[in-house]
């Protein structure tokens, strides 16, 4: 058995949804996939499309977590029909099917336990479950959400619960990267990451992987692998093996730069002596756990970028 999962952006085209079709149908068999909703919003089954139709919510958080799973179920089935037209034999299981049991706190749910009795009786007919990410039951059969982001967490868990040594997310990048510019930057994603690097650049603000993932796969030793759905050879293993980077990544908020590093003193200490010969002058410096930061002028963040570029990512810029 293996545990896949797929953002919701991968179901956007015909084109797409092939795409899809083609990768589980390669993948051995019985394959767990995760659904998330289709598209972003202005899809009509997007989280923030469902979320934007109530205009004034006067819905309690129980009524609006049954509009919110609207988009993940639809995903499941839309995928299982797909799925179907190519002679390939999968199931949509509901919420409840799903074993996933949360307690009752609505919009934001734990899980409390994984009743996995269901994945081995449809696997004996099946050979694709499809399940709908993002979303769990609690103890009175009600839907509930787990939170913004959470398809990453359900494909994590029921990776744990059939205890697999990993689970791989088709997103739409290529890997991890260590700057939110890739559209501006030829840079290559990391191949490998640990832990404890991907949370230290979920401190900085990047999202690629639910945090809450990330910790469930730390705490359990379970490999996630990031692929894009759109097939090539790359792709970020993130596990106990550390990039080896000094600086893992960077991100710049307005005038604030945030430097993501387990080498702070050294890093702080080299960097500002860089930036004081090339005339950039820092101020407010701040620390986190696993990075700092500090604000520059405006007009000097271009010059800044192509500076940490150089001097901490040359290797993995495509020259």
């Amino acid at each position: 058995m293996k545990v896949i999962k797929f953002g919701g952006t991968a179901f956007q085209t015909p084109k797409l949804v092939d795409n899809v079709c083609s990768i589980i149908d390669k993948e051995e068999k019985p394959l767990i996939v995760v659904a998330s909703a289709i598209g972003r919003k202005g899809f009509p089954f997007a989280t923030d499309t469902l979320i934007d139709s109530i205009k004034d919510n006067y819905l309690s958080n129980k009524e609006l977590d049954r509009l919110l799973g609207l988009g993940e179920i639809y995903s499941t089935l839309f995928l299982v029909n797909a799925l179907k037209r190519k002679k390939i034999k999968a199931y949509a299981l509901s919420y409840l099917e799903t074993g996933i049991e949360c307690n009752d706190n609505y919009n934001d749910g734990n899980i409390v336990c994984i009743d996995n009795k269901n994945y081995g009786l449809f696997s004996e007919k099946y050979d694709v479950l499809v399940i709908p990410g993002f979303v769990g039951y609690t103890n009175e059969n009600e839907i509930i959400t787990l939170g913004r982001g959470t398809s990453d967490l359900t494909a994590v868990e029921l990776a744990l619960v059939n205890k697999l040594d990993e689970v791989i997310l088709y997103k739409e990048v290529d890997g991890i990267y260590p700057t939110l510019f890739i559209n501006l930057i030829k840079i290559k994603p990391f191949e490998f990451l640990s832990y404890d690097e991907l949370l230290a650049l979920i401190e900085i603000g990047f999202s690629p992987i639910n945090k809450k993932a990330v910790l469930e796969a730390k705490e359990n030793n379970l490999k996630i692998i990031v692929k894009n759905f759109i097939l090539n050879n790359k792709s970020t293993t993130i596990s106990n093996q550390k990039s080896n980077n000094k600086v893992i990544g960077f991100n710049v908020d307005n005038n604030k730069v945030m430097i993501a590093t387990s080498y702070k003193e050294e890093v702080q200490k080299e960097l500002f002596e860089i930036l004081k010969l090339s005339h950039i002058y820092i101020k407010e410096i701040e620390e986190g756990l696993s990075y700092f930061s500090f604000k520059i002028n405006s007009s000097q963040l271009l010059l800044l970028r192509q500076i940490i570029l150089k001097k901490y990512f040359i290797h993995m810029l495509n020259v």
